[in-house]
């Protein structure tokens, strides 16, 4: 019994670990999360000039996410209102009020050009293969 509580012990140190360090924290080099980063790589991809409903472009970004829609919805939501990196259209709801966002599927974004000058450049970017390698993705 002891070495079961061990393993489980151990593990799960381990995969909380994985958790807090690939997914919570911010990376140093660009300040992202994985997360917002395939955010902004689907919309690089998909960007020519106009708005995309949310809820394509979260659709678009789950070939290189695996956590799922609501995640990456909640996710794009919060980078949109910090208004640096992705310009929005519609109610993306209101942090003071409380009021959430509009369903995906009214409300449309785009990316700014702020982050195609800053975060997109093809030649530099190191890329992976997305979590189940039928994709590349930014690292």
């Amino acid at each position: 019994m002891a070495y079961v509580k061990n393993l489980f012990d151990k593990n799960f140190l381990e995969y909380a670990s994985y958790v807090i360090k690939d997914r919570a924290i911010p990376d140093l080099e660009d300040g992202l999360k994985p997360v917002q980063r395939r955010i902004l790589h689907t919309l690089f991809e998909m960007d020519d000039g106009k708005y995309h409903k949310v809820a394509n472009v979260v659709g678009a970004c789950m070939k290189y996410h695996p956590h799922g829609d609501a995640s990456i919805g909640s996710a794009l939501v919060v980078l949109a209102n910090k208004e640096f990196f992705i310009d929005r259209q519609g109610n993306f709801g209101n942090l003071y009020t409380g009021d959430e966002a509009s369903a995906a599927r009214y409300i449309e974004c785009r990316v700014t050009a702020l982050a195609k000058d800053i975060f997109y450049n093809p030649k530099l970017t190191d890329m992976i293969d997305s979590y189940d390698g039928r994709n590349r993705d930014r690292r």
